[in-house]
C-alpha cells in the first residue's frame, strides 16, 4: 500500500497522469471503507487519485473525489482520527515547514497535486490532511476544479474559506483573478497586493494593480527595499537596505515597468512608451515589451507604429500567439491578413485570427462563427469584442439599423475593458448608422478628450458633423485641423474628400485624395477616388481606380458595387444615386479601423 502511494505521488509529480489514474484506481479500491486504513489516509489516497484526474482534465470527477476527501477529514476530526503518512518520510516536519514558509511569504504553492507532493529529505512525502496546510491546499484544488468548469461563485466560496495566514501565492493569485473577472475591484486589488507582498516579481499582479488604478508610487512601495535574495533561513534579513521608500538598485527596471503600466492605465501614452523604450534599451529583443508597445500604439490609432512592434515581436518569436489577434485586426485594416495565418489552433487568439481571415474574404457568417468561439472561451477578450463589433458594422444595408444597435452594444462592452481609439471609432459609426446623432457626438467628444493629440480622434468629430447638413462647414474645418496635426491621417483625408464631394467640389476632393495616394495607395483610397470621379461623370477615371482597388483587394465590395454602377451608366441607365451617396460616406465598407 505504501509503495503504491509513493509511486502514485511520483507519477503525478512527473505529470504521467494516465498511469497515475490507473494506479490510483487500485489504491482507493484497496483502501476502501471496509479496510483497516484510517479515514485520514483514505482521504489522502482520494486526493492523490483526484490529482491524477485533474491532470487528465476530468474536472467533475476530480471535484467529486476532493469533496469526498474533505468529508472524510471532517469525520476523522470529529472522531479524533490520527494521521498516517508514508513510512520513513517526515510528514509532520513537512507540514510544519510549509506552515512556516506560508507565514514568511516564501511558500509558492503546491506542486503537482492537491495534497502537497515534494522532495523532503530526498524522498517523496505527503502532507497530512488533518493539518491546516493540507486542508487549505485541498480547498485550492477544489476551487481550481470549479474554475475549470466555469463555476466562479463556488470557487470564490472555497477560496474565501481559507484563513489569510494559510493563503499561498497561487491561491491569492487565483482569488484575485476571480474577483477581477467578477468586477469586485476592491477585493481584487487587495488580493493582488497580497500577491506582491509574497512575491514582488509576480508580473501578472503588477499589471493588474495598475489596471485597477493603484498608483506607481503605491505599487513601488510593495517592491523590494533591499537586495532580493532567495528566502532561506540563512538569507533572511541579508542584503544592504535601501532608503525608506526606495526600490533597490537591482529592481530599478521593475520600477520602470510599474511606471509604464501606470502611465498606460492613465492614458498617458507618450510617457508609457518612453518608459517601455528605456526598458527595451536594457532588455533588447524582449518580446513582451514590444507587444506592450504595440498595444499602446494601437490604442491611440497609430497603426503603422503598432505593426512595427508586432512585426518585431513575431520576428523574435514566430510561435508567440499573445496579441497576435490584435495584430491581425491591424493587418485587416491594410487588407493583408494572410500575414498572420500561421498561428496554431485551436486557442483564443487563433479563433480571432481565423475570424479576421474570413472577414478579409467577405465571409461575414464564417467570421462571426469563429469570433463566437473566441468569446465562448473568454467573453471579455478585447480583440474578440473588437472583431465582433467590426463584423456587425459591415452588415448588409438591409440589416443596418438593428445590427448597428448590436454593434454599439458590443463596443460598449469593449469600452469597459479599456480606453482604445478603435472602440470610440466603432461606437461613433454604429450610432451614426442607427442613427443616434446625440450619442455619436458624445462618443466622438469623449474620444477627443481621451486622445487630445490624435488626428484620428478629431476626425471622428468631423465624421459626426458631416451627417448634419448644417454642420458641413464645421466638419470640413475639423478635418483640416486633423490634417494639420497629422497629414497622413486617412480618416481626415477621406472625411475632407467627402465634405468637398457632398458640396459638389469634386476637383477639390480628387486633389485631397490624390495627394494622400502618394503615401497610402490602399484599395480604400482608390475606391473613394473612383466614386468621386463617378460623381463628376469622369467614368474612365472612375473605372481605372475601381479596377485598381479590386486588383489590390479582390473582395472589396464597394469596388464591385461601383463597377456595377458604371456598367449600368454605360448601358444608358441612371445607376443608383442613393447607393452612390451611401458609398461616399466615410466608414461604409472601408477599412476595419483607421
Amino acid at each position: 500500500m505504501d509503495a503504491m502511494r509513493e509511486n502514485l505521488a511520483y507519477l503525478i509529480d512527473q505529470r504521467l497522469y494516465e498511469s497515475a489514474e490507473i494506479l490510483g484506481s487500485f489504491l482507493i479500491s484497496a483502501a476502501g471503507p471496509g479496510s483497516e486504513v484510517s479515514a485520514i489516509s483514505r482521504a489522502e489516497n482520494l486526493v492523490l487519485y483526484a490529482d491524477a484526474l485533474f491532470g487528465r482534465q476530468e474536472y467533475r470527477r476530480a471535484l467529486n473525489l476532493y469533496r469526498q476527501a474533505q468529508q472524510l477529514c471532517k469525520v476523522a476530526g470529529h472522531a479524533g482520527g490520527s494521521t498516517r503518512t508514508v513510512p520513513g518520510s517526515p510528514a509532520t516536519v513537512a507540514s510544519a515547514g510549509l506552515g512556516n514558509a506560508i507565514q514568511s511569504g516564501s511558500y509558492r504553492g503546491g506542486g503537482g497535486g492537491g495534497c502537497v507532493v515534494g522532495g523532503v529529505g530526498g524522498g517523496m512525502s505527503i502532507v497530512a490532511l488533518d493539518t491546516d496546510v493540507g486542508k487549505a491546499e485541498v480547498r485550492l484544488r477544489v476551487a481550481e476544479c470549479y474554475v475549470a468548469l466555469k463555476e466562479v461563485k463556488p470557487a470564490l466560496t472555497e477560496l474565501e474559506a481559507v484563513p489569510h495566514r494559510l493563503r499561498s501565492l497561487r491561491l491569492n493569485l487565483l482569488l484575485a483573478r476571480l474577483y477581477h473577472s467578477s468586477s469586485y475591484d476592491r477585493a481584487a486589488l487587495a488580493a493582488y497586493k497580497e500577491c506582491l507582498r509574497q512575491c514582488p516579481f509576480a508580473m501578472e499582479a503588477l499589471a493588474a494593480v495598475a489596471q485597477l488604478g493603484l498608483s506607481a508610487k503605491e505599487t513601488c512601495a510593495l517592491l523590494p527595499q533591499q537586495e532580493p535574495l532567495p528566502s532561506t533561513p540563512s538569507s533572511r534579513g541579508g542584503g544592504k537596505a535601501a532608503g525608506a521608500g526606495e526600490v533597490h538598485e537591482s529592481c530599478r527596471w521593475l520600477q520602470k515597468y510599474v511606471e509604464a503600466q501606470a502611465h498606460r492605465t492613465a492614458n498617458e501614452n507618450a510617457a508609457s512608451l518612453d518608459e517601455y523604450q528605456q526598458l527595451v534599451s536594457r532588455f533588447p529583443n524582449n518580446v513582451h515589451l514590444h507587444l506592450h508597445m504595440g498595444q499602446v500604439e494601437a490604442s491611440q490609432g497609430r497603426n503603422e507604429e503598432a505593426m512595427i512592434h508586432y512585426q518585431k515581436a513575431r520576428t523574435l518569436d514566430p510561435f508567440n500567439i499573445s496579441c497576435m489577434d490584435d495584430y491581425a485586426l491591424l493587418l485587416l485594416s491594410r487588407r493583408s491578413p494572410s500575414s498572420s495565418s500561421a498561428l496554431p489552433a485551436p486557442n483564443l487568439q487563433a479563433w480571432v485570427v481565423a475570424a479576421v481571415l474570413w472577414m478579409s474574404k467577405g465571409e461575414r457568417g464564417s467570421a462571426m462563427a469563429y469570433v463566437e468561439k473566441a468569446l465562448q472561451l473568454d467573453d471579455h477578450h478585447f480583440p474578440a469584442l473588437l472583431a465582433k463589433g467590426a463584423i456587425l458594422l459591415h452588415a448588409d444595408r438591409s440589416e443596418t439599423a438593428a445590427v448597428a444597435a448590436a454593434a454599439a452594444a458590443i463596443f460598449r462592452r469593449a469600452y469597459t475593458q479599456k480606453q482604445d481609439l478603435r472602440v470610440f471609432q466603432g461606437l461613433v459609426r454604429a450610432y451614426l448608422r442607427i442613427p443616434k446623432l446625440k450619442e455619436a457626438i458624445a462618443a466622438a467628444r469623449e474620444a477627443v478628450k481621451a486622445f487630445p493629440n490624435s488626428a484620428s480622434a478629431l476626425s471622428l468629430l468631423g465624421e459626426v458633423y458631416l451627417q448634419h447638413g448644417d454642420s458641413r462647414d464645421k466638419a470640413r474645418k475639423v478635418f483640416e485641423a486633423a490634417l494639420r496635426m497629422d497629414s497622413r491621417c486617412g480618416a481626415a483625408v477621406t472625411g475632407l474628400a467627402d465634405a468637398h464631394s457632398m458640396d459638389g467640389r469634386h476637383a477639390a476632393a480628387v486633389d485631397v485624395l490624390e495627394r494622400h495616394l502618394a503615401v497610402d495607395a490602399s484599395d480604400w483610397i482608390h475606391v473613394k477616388l473612383g466614386f468621386v470621379h463617378m460623381a463628376a461623370n469622369r467614368l474612365p477615371d472612375a473605372l481605372h481606380h475601381l479596377q485598381t482597388a479590386l486588383s489590390i483587394n479582390p473582395s472589396n465590395e464597394n469596388a464591385k458595387r461601383g463597377l456595377n454602377r458604371i456598367d449600368k451608366l454605360l448601358k444608358g441607365g441612371d445607376g443608383d444615386e442613393e447607393e452612390e451617396e451611401a458609398s461616399l460616406q466615410y466608414g461604409t465598407g472601408g477599412p476595419l479601423f483607421e
